[in-house]
């Protein structure tokens, strides 16, 4: 069964209440634009520095991409999956933890206040950006 969006919203807000610093990434399966990051970007989880990463995966008609991430080097992620508009739909909407999701990919890193910290579109993040980052939001700037 797929997670209801206020399922998803109330399981990405537990995790950004954790103690420590949290990645949420946006993606779809489907997107070049979010797929053109895993490599260079999400490939090794273990040099970004962050307690957890959790990968969202929107209109992508309720199915998983977790077959997609594993094909592309992505691994030791949590993956939670909304049902959502089809992508073609052009008044697509979606917020998660109170921001809007306008883009993807977009990827958000929280405090360990649990409070944006940073927010990255697509074209902005890069591995040393996303571990800088971490870095600040663990620090607390």
């Amino acid at each position: 069964m797929i997670p209801s969006l206020s399922a998803v919203d109330a399981a990405l807000r537990e995790t950004v209440a954790a103690d420590g610093v949290h990645v949420v990434h946006v993606w779809a399966p489907w997107c070049d634009n979010s797929l053109n990051e895993h490599a260079p970007v999400w490939s090794d989880l273990a040099r970004l520095g962050a307690d957890s990463v959790t990968f969202v995966t929107v209109w992508n008609e309720g199915e998983s991409g977790a077959d997609t991430l594993a094909e592309s080097g992505v691994t030791g992620v949590r993956e939670l999956v909304v049902e959502g508009p089809k992508p073609e739909k052009p008044d697509r909407r979606l917020t998660l933890l109170g921001l809007p999701v306008s883009w993807i990919p977009t990827t958000w890193v929280f405090n360990r206040n649990g409070l944006l910290a940073t927010a990255f579109n697509y074209g902005e993040v890069s591995a040393e950006r996303l571990a800088e980052a971490v870095e600040g939001a663990r620090s607390g700037w």
